[in-house]
Parts: structure tokens; C-alpha cells; sequence
């Protein structure tokens, strides 16, 4: 009986720390009792035991709440343990299941495209660069993607500083590549031939972290010659449900589902 107390308790105190948000960075007393429906001497007693533990403190000016260092604590152990590859390798897995092509995970960094997982497809018949290389973000699928949702500035950076022809149909006009980022931005994903390695095309499509920001591309790649219409509609689909599901666990939400 004593243990069942207790843990209700806790649930109490814990979810008082649910009411703390970008809009309420400091609650009051009456505020918290407010929100919650429970009775101010209740709130008060938790929010002591939330204090005494350091997930609250007390501003002497305003003698508000606010969250203390304790959450910040436990955010970077999370953060440790959850790194990006370990949350998409199982959809990455999937999708290739699915598809039987390779598939990538891509993320920028200082204006280049760095593959950090690639899983490969059953039927090798591509050549495709090592794991880790540094790649230009203008060419292929899975960069352009990186590419398109840097902010105006930095894009410019980096068209200002050349676009070198990877292969004969990599984009090196900067008109034509600013097109190019803009029918990504408004479709949501690109699709590219041969503009990254000769004989490959791929699909490619980004995961958004919690404040919306891309954090990474996902892209199914594959021979050219086993990407015809049908195939592309087909994985597409696909590839746009997965990286939906992915950004979704990162913890973004599309402005239509957010209250």
C-alpha cells in the first residue's frame, strides 16, 4: 500500500514538470496549482521534494520555479546513449527489406556530405564511395537534400566556392542548382541520375530533429538501369514514410499536428 503511495507520489511531482515549456519558462505557485488541479499545499510539498533534487529552483527575484540542472544532466546521458545512427539503423534495415537496394544516411558537415551508415543491397552492382568520405553537397541525391535546407547563406557560401563536375551529368551551372534546391524544398525529397556516380541513381529524402532543423538525409540507391518509373514511385513512397517515422521519434511534429 505504502509502495503504491509512493509511486503515485512520484507521477505527481514528475508531472509538474510537464507544465514547464518554451512559453512558461518560470511558473508560480498558484500557477502550478492551477494548471495541475491540485490543492497549492500539495504542489508545494512536491515542488520542495523536485527542488531538494535539483530538476527545480526557486528564482529569488521573482520567487518563481524554473527547471534546474538535474533534467540538463539526464538529457546528456540520453543523449550518449541515443545518437542518430542507433535510432535510424532499424528503419534503415527495413527499408532495405523492403527495397532490396542500398540504402544511406547522410549528415553535413563543414559544407560537405558525410555518409555515416549505408547498408547494402543483396544485388551489388555499384561502386559507391567508402563510409566517411567527404563528398560536395551539389552532387547527388543524398547531398542536394543537405544542401537545399542550409540556410540561404550558407548555400551561397558554397556555391560562391565552385561546383566541380563529379561526373558528365553532375549540376555545375549555379542557376540550374539553385533551381534544383528549390523543387526539393517545395516536393520534399530529390531524385538524381548518375549526378554522383556514373551508372547510379538514387532517392533521397530528410529526417528533421526536433526543432525542425534537417539533421540528416535518407536516400535508397541503386543501378540506373533498375530505377525505372515505377520503381521510383514505389520507393518513394516508402522512403517518405520512413523518414516521417524517424523524424517523428526525434521528436518533430508537422505544423499541422502541433496544438
Amino acid at each position: 500500500m505504502q509502495e503504491g503511495k509512493g509511486t503515485k507520489s512520484l507521477a505527481v511531482a514528475l508531472g509538474l514538470l510537464d507544465y514547464f515549456t518554451e512559453e512558461r519558462l518560470q511558473l508560480g505557485l498558484s500557477a502550478l496549482a492551477r494548471l495541475s488541479g491540485l490543492p497549492k499545499a500539495n504542489v508545494f510539498r512536491h515542488l520542495l521534494a523536485l527542488e531538494e533534487k535539483g530538476y527545480i529552483k526557486q528564482d529569488a527575484a521573482t520567487k518563481k520555479y524554473q527547471l534546474g540542472f538535474k533534467p540538463l544532466e539526464l538529457a546528456y546521458l540520453v543523449n550518449k546513449q541515443f545518437s542518430l545512427r542507433d535510432v535510424v539503423l532499424p528503419y534503415m534495415k527495413r527499408l532495405k527489406e523492403e527495397t532490396n537496394e542500398t540504402v544511406c544516411l547522410q549528415v553535413e558537415d563543414s559544407g560537405r556530405g558525410i555518409c555515416i551508415e549505408r547498408l547494402e543491397s543483396n544485388n551489388r552492382l555499384l561502386y559507391l564511395p567508402p563510409l566517411g568520405s567527404r563528398e560536395y553537397l551539389h552532387a547527388g541525391a543524398s547531398r542536394k537534400v543537405l544542401l537545399a535546407f542550409l540556410p540561404e547563406e550558407r548555400i551561397a557560401e558554397i556555391i560562391d566556392a565552385g561546383l566541380p563536375a563529379v561526373t558528365a551529368k553532375t549540376v555545375t551551372d549555379p542557376e540550374q542548382l539553385r533551381r534544383d534546391l528549390k523543387l526539393i524544398r517545395e516536393k520534399g525529397y530529390a531524385v538524381t541520375e548518375e549526378e554522383h556516380v556514373e551508372g547510379v541513381s538514387a532517392i533521397s529524402a530528410p529526417v528533421r530533429g526536433r526543432d525542425g532543423k534537417v539533421v540528416a538525409s535518407l536516400s535508397i540507391v541503386g543501378p540506373a538501369f533498375r530505377f525505372n518509373r515505377e520503381k521510383k514511385e514505389k520507393y518513394l513512397e516508402k522512403l517518405l514514410q520512413t523518414v516521417r517515422e524517424i523524424s517523428r521519434e526525434l521528436g518533430y511534429l508537422p505544423a499541422e499536428q502541433r496544438n
